[in-house]
């Protein structure tokens, strides 16, 4: 197990989306997802109901239950239009009108961990937590004065009461080779239009950009895959025979998965 070991080492990305709809035995539908900006700090806190039944001096039974948890988060971002989307507050004509008997809606929650391996690479952990509401109580102004000759920025600090949904889950988390498939994960999770894998092989000595590896293309955009100044001696799209066209090879209106495979001509 030395050779597994994985050291957190920091937090990447920050998104909130709210609830559209809760069908049945199903995951939340979620609106437009909210970049929430450059993730700061990240805390998770679970609470749990137990149980214990004691007999013959011992514990002989213990068990516990998830209850909900708290997702304390802090990013760079402080905007009027995002806070009020997450506290429920009224926004328009670029004020913020916070009232007395606003409401937080439901949402989702979630976050990217880079991890240290011991052989010094690092993977992407992606969390996303399928129903949290932020807590009223935690929002929170800080305005000081600032020091002649130095700035004090302040963070957005949220904190999020973390629920099960309806199917009984409440956290989702995996692991990638890349922050792009890590961010993928999760805009897939939220509902986001969906996103199409590209897989790019150059057979020879040849090369492309993007190059050889996987790339993410959400549905409907285009991808351009150029071969600098010359071109494969074969192109194929998914087994079908293509012919580069200045160099460059366009995929248009992406509907789904694409395998490309350049091969280039020995030297």
């Amino acid at each position: 197990m030395l050779n597994t070991v994985k050291m957190p080492i920091g937090m990447r990305k920050s998104y909130f989306g709210p609830v559209a709809s809760e069908p049945d035995a199903a995951h939340p539908v979620y609106g437009s997802i909210l970049d929430m900006g450059a993730a700061r700090k990240g805390y998770i806190t679970v609470t749990t109901a137990s149980v214990e039944i004691p007999g013959d001096d011992i514990v002989e039974v213990y068990d516990e239950k998830f209850v909900s948890a708290q997702a304390d988060v802090e990013t760079d971002c402080s905007d009027l239009e995002l806070n009020s989307a997450v506290y429920g507050h009224r926004f328009a004509s670029g004020v913020e009108h916070s009232g007395a008997d606003d409401t937080a809606p439901y949402g989702f929650y979630a976050f990217i961990e880079p991890l240290l391996r011991k052989d010094k690479s690092i993977i992407y952990r992606a969390t996303f937590l399928f129903k949290v509401c932020a807590m009223q109580s935690g929002e929170k102004t800080e305005a000081d004065t600032k020091q002649p000759g130095s700035l004090d920025p302040k963070v957005n600090a949220v904190s999020f009461k973390v629920m099960a949904d309806v199917t009984g889950e409440w956290r989702a988390r995996q692991e990638f080779a890349t922050e792009a498939l890590a961010d993928a994960w999760i805009r897939g999770l939220a509902g986001a239009s969906s996103v199409f894998p590209v897989t790019i092989t150059n057979v020879g000595s040849g090369s492309s950009t993007p190059g050889t590896g996987v790339t993410y293309v959400a549905a409907g955009q285009n991808l351009v895959i150029s071969f600098g100044s010359t071109d494969p001696a074969a192109l194929y799209d998914n087994g079908e025979s293509k012919s580069p066209t200045a160099h460059k090879y366009t995929i248009s209106a992406i509907a789904g998965a694409h395998e490309i495979v350049a091969v280039w001509p020995s030297t």
